[in-house]
């Protein structure tokens, strides 16, 4: 019997040669598992935002019973005592304040947090527009801010003390240690998680999670109803505003991976799928940004892994166009015929199976699919095999069907 650390290698010398595009002896399952875990031992999403200890239980448990060949542990569930603390107002999770059910998924509220006249003065003066308008805007403990009187040039540096110093300040700041608290406990517990996962044999694909410059200016900004004229209206200051984004985009991705030691850098691709918008706004406001991103990430020595979320046939001829064998292309929706024609022997494709199937279908359609999946995607290698998204929903036989098709049949 193979010990953890013998199956650790094994899995991560798979991963490594189907990038490389080898031909391996089978198909890497890189299915990953999101909040799935919590309802099918127990809990709700609602307590793994709160008790570590029985979420980090459920993680430990599905990696004993499954056996994937990457490890995961939920993206979206973070620590609701730092969220109420901050006051955030964009998003909403499982069992806030505001009445969410307990297994909701998480949302994000997207709205304006940068008006169309307000181009400007984000781009010449940034930290005095984040500072004095965009934190109040997304969150009720930083509404202090946007009451600072602070001049050019004061008398004495006094003045400035006052200032930040005013009783709405030392609520904010007492809000804010205690934020840092609970922040600090949640990153320890996944930190451990993630390192126990590891000891049982599972290595991880993952790197510091992203959106590509328009999406940072349409999700986080703009919002998708300003962003849109904004592209007809005003298109130099979009453009202005995307080449700030994406030096922040490769200056975040290369600092999360040197604090992690990981080889790989995420990327979610929100805005640009297939007829959301037109192929020539792809081409000039999301594409070159996007591409300037992976080839940064590829000089810099790391795998981008790019999360094409939505369907994406359309833009495979601008997938293309990066170095062979250096970056990892996630499917959600894709004609894979067309991705394989198009990708195959030159980037490593993953995804393509729908989490629809997994989560609404029979087991004997969760085995076809499988079958149907494998047989596009697995001749020649350079294929790892997962669900469009991560698992979040879906019967246990089901997932159990997918797997053990994929064992039986993911063999070159």
């Amino acid at each position: 019997m193979k010990t953890a650390e013998e199956l650790y290698n094994e899995r991560w010398q798979l991963i490594c040669d189907t990038i490389e595009l080898k031909e391996t002896s089978r198909v890497p399952n890189c299915t990953r598992f999101d909040t799935w875990p919590y309802m099918e031992y127990g809990i709700t999403r609602a307590q793994a935002m709160r008790e570590y200890d029985k979420a980090a239980e459920c993680y430990k448990r599905l990696f004993r019973e499954f056996s994937p060949d990457v490890g995961s542990t939920d993206g979206f569930t973070y620590p609701a005592k730092a969220y109420e603390l901050a006051g955030i107002k964009n998003v909403r999770w499982p069992g806030d304040p505001k009445g969410l059910d307990d297994n909701a998924p998480y949302q994000f509220i997207e709205y304006a947090t940068m008006e169309e006249d307000e181009y400007d003065e984000y781009l010449n003066t940034p930290i005095q527009f984040v500072i004095g308008k965009y934190l109040s805007r997304v969150s009720t403990t930083f509404e202090p801010l946007s009451n600072l009187n602070y001049p050019m040039m004061a008398t004495h540096v006094t003045e400035y003390i006052s200032e930040f110093t005013k009783p709405e300040m030392l609520k904010m700041y007492d809000k804010l240690k205690a934020c840092a608290e609970e922040i600090a406990a949640y990153r320890k517990y996944k930190s451990e998680l993630v390192n126990d996962i590891k000891a049982m044999g599972f290595p991880f694909l993952s790197g510091g999670g992203s959106a590509t410059a328009f999406d940072m200016l349409g999700d986080y900004m703009r919002g998708t109803f300003g962003l849109m004229p904004d592209l007809m209206e005003q298109p130099e200051n979009v453009k202005r505003a995307l080449s700030r984004f994406v030096k922040y985009h490769i200056d975040h991705s290369l600092s999360i991976s040197k604090a992690t030691g990981s080889r790989f850098a995420w990327v979610m691709l929100h805005k640009g799928f297939d007829n959301f918008i037109g192929d020539n706004t792809y081409r000039e406001f999301y594409w070159p940004y996007l591409q300037q991103w992976i080839l940064a990430m590829v000089d810099n020595g790391l795998t981008p892994i790019v999360f094409c979320e939505g369907s994406y046939t359309t833009r495979l001829k601008y997938l293309a166009d990066v170095p062979d064998k250096k970056v990892i292309y996630l499917f959600e929706e894709v004609d894979l015929k067309e991705a394989k024609r198009i990708l195959g022997g030159h980037c490593c494709i993953m995804g393509g199976f729908p989490i629809f199937t997994l989560t609404n279908g029979t087991v004997d359609e969760v085995k076809d699919k499988v079958k149907e999946v494998l047989d596009i995607m697995a001749p020649g290698g350079g294929y790892m095999f997962s669900t469009s998204c991560c698992i979040d929903y879906g019967p246990r036989e089901n997932i159990e069907a997918m797997f053990e098709t994929l064992e039986l049949y993911g063999k070159y």
